[in-house]
């Protein structure tokens, strides 16, 4: 099996500083990210690969200047290409990035201003909510990436009225306990499980089984990611 997708970490750089994510506090091991020379022929390589899906990732992805052209060069070079941000530059830079992901999705940890706040270390839950209105306005395909930690867990029900109200799909993405976040049990993964049966709720029931069992097995494992994957850091 040749790897498929492709995890781009095109900066460790972020603006926000969340509780469950190590990139912020790695940042300072490199200034400015991937350049666009850099990025374009790393692109070249991962298609002689065969890598066909490629998930534009960070830190935050558009403090890299040099996104934009990165991007048009995935594009021209055949990529499906999603993108995930905090939002928070989006409506500064739409227009930079404009038609050039398949996918966008913007991260909100809780549907409460205070909690989502406290969460990302920053005040950002308003520049989100307007980057996922402007994005539906500028036709692009953005999805809300709900961060799911125990605590936000709680949050489900009001999540998903939210994104019916900003008429945006819900991705409901489990964090795992890698740096010290709890896990999740095995109710709580069918509380999870039953609204993923929702028309505008997206869910992996790979991931939650996955969860479910601790992580893989050694003889016959569930997860072949190392198989399917490639991974590349600034």
């Amino acid at each position: 099996m040749s790897p498929r997708i492709c995890n781009y970490y095109i900066t460790l750089q972020c603006n926000d500083t969340c509780e469950f994510c190590q990139c912020w506090r790695q940042a300072g091991e490199e200034e400015h990210g991937m350049s666009g020379e850099q990025g374009k022929g790393i692109l070249k390589e991962l298609r002689i690969k065969g890598i066909t899906h490629l998930n534009i990732t960070g830190g935050e992805p558009l403090l890299n200047e040099d996104l934009p052209q990165i991007m048009k060069e995935a594009k021209r070079l055949g990529f499906r290409v999603d993108l995930t941000t905090n939002g928070i530059l989006y409506n500064e830079k739409a227009r930079l990035i404009g038609g050039l992901a398949d996918k966008l999705f913007f991260s909100l940890d809780y549907p409460i201003v205070s909690e989502h706040d406290r969460s990302r270390g920053v005040d950002c839950f308003t520049e989100v909510i307007s980057a996922v209105k402007l994005a539906g306005k500028l036709g692009e395909n953005p999805i809300i990436n709900f961060t799911l930690t125990r605590d936000s867990v709680r949050f489900l029900p009001e999540m998903v009225d939210l994104s019916e109200k900003l008429k945006a799909p819900v991705y409901l993405n489990p964090v795992y306990d890698f740096y010290g976040t709890q896990g999740f049990d095995p109710a709580t993964l069918e509380h999870i499980k039953y609204f993923g049966r929702r028309k505008n709720v997206m869910v992996d029931l790979a991931v939650l089984e996955f969860i479910r069992r601790r992580g893989n097995q050694v003889i016959l494992p569930r997860c072949r990611a190392a198989e399917t994957t490639v991974t590349v850091l600034p």
